[in-house]
């Protein structure tokens, strides 16, 4: 507590009647002879910042690898339908009469 309010609550025991008023001098001046230490504000926490350069492009590589997969799969449904099943097709290789 402040020595501010200290005082603000000394004066209220005075003011209910807790205190009588030598009791109240009394305890005044001790109080402003030895004021309270007053302990600087606690500063507040924060997280050290994380270097996260490996993840971001372990993240870039991981989405690389699968966009490469889905253009890869449609060049190969474009290659399977467009130039091998008609051509197997061609050859008799199954297919309906």
């Amino acid at each position: 507590m402040s020595l501010t309010d200290e005082l603000r609550k000394l004066q209220e025991l005075r003011e209910s009647g807790a205190l009588t008023e030598e009791e109240f001098v009394q305890a005044k001046a001790a109080l402003l002879k030895n004021p309270p230490l007053e302990l600087p504000p606690r500063p507040t926490y924060q997280a050290p910042r994380v270097d996260d350069s490996l993840g971001d492009a372990a993240k870039t590589w991981v989405n690389f690898q699968i966009v490469m997969t889905i253009i890869g799969l449609i060049i190969a449904a474009i290659f399977f339908f467009c130039f091998w099943l008609p051509g197997w097709n061609k050859m008799g290789g199954g297919g309906f009469p």
